[in-house]
């Protein structure tokens, strides 16, 4: 996975997300992702033998809570892939970028570069000395397509996430607030319009998550990273 320090402190790491999710954050309704922890913890044990790895479960905790706890003090040792609090994202999502003039494509010498960025729409410009030294158009701008969001650089990403906690949980121990928070909130966003779930995130959110991964992985219940973050200005990157 791609990294790169900001200081020695503070980490940054590549996310990927679909154009709707991209619209939710924009829109501030978006502030959680989940992601399946490869490999699932606890694979092919029961709930009995779980609870013995981790030295039984207290009157009035769940198991998720208890098994998240766990990770949290590193009983379970097993790191969040994508990072830790106060670590970055910076988010990767289908782009169009062009030569930002009327050039052909295949023998103008200039470095500059306009992005199109296809979730909503807008334009931005880059400058050569914006632009990583070893980067080349992608042959499906080339060929006038969108790019996959897998192929976008760091120096085209508008937007960045900060980490502010991470924790561990079964995916069907969403509640309806995290739900919404995942940006599934609301008749605007795609899910909702998707399912018909106007007004209920939690199926609307089951939805998607079943559009992602596979019919049956909401029924299977697997173990996933829980991230809440919040976007942080260009000032803030910079700094």
């Amino acid at each position: 996975m791609e990294q790169l320090m900001i200081n020695s402190a503070i980490a940054e790491k590549p996310i990927l997300f679909n154009g709707d999710m991209v619209r939710a954050i924009l829109d501030g309704r978006k502030t959680q992702t989940r992601r399946l922890i490869k490999p699932q913890p606890f694979n092919g044990l029961s709930n009995k033998e779980a609870i013995k790895q981790i030295g039984g479960l207290p009157a009035g905790r769940s198991l998720y809570q208890e098994i998240n706890s766990a990770w949290q003090s590193r009983f379970v040792d097993i790191n969040c892939p994508l990072g830790e609090p106060g670590d970055r994202l910076w988010v990767r999502e289908t782009w169009k970028p062009s030569i930002s003039h009327s050039c052909a494509m295949d023998t103008c010498d200039c470095e500059d570069v306009q992005v199109e960025y296809l979730a909503d729409g807008s334009f931005e410009f880059f400058r050569d000395e914006d632009i990583a030294e070893n980067w080349t158009m992608p042959q499906s701008a080339q060929e006038g397509n969108d790019t996959p969001s897998i192929h976008m650089p760091r120096w085209a990403s508008r937007i960045t996430l900060e980490i502010t906690t991470v924790r561990v949980e079964r995916i069907q121990d969403i509640s309806e607030e995290d739900a919404k928070a995942e940006g599934v909130d609301g008749p605007e966003s795609a899910a909702a319009q998707f399912c018909g779930w106007y007004e209920k995130p939690l199926p609307a959110f089951r939805r998607l998550w079943e559009s992602i991964y596979s019919s049956d992985s909401w029924d299977q219940n697997p173990w996933v990273w829980v991230i809440e973050f919040r976007r942080i200005n260009q000032a803030e990157v910079a700094a």
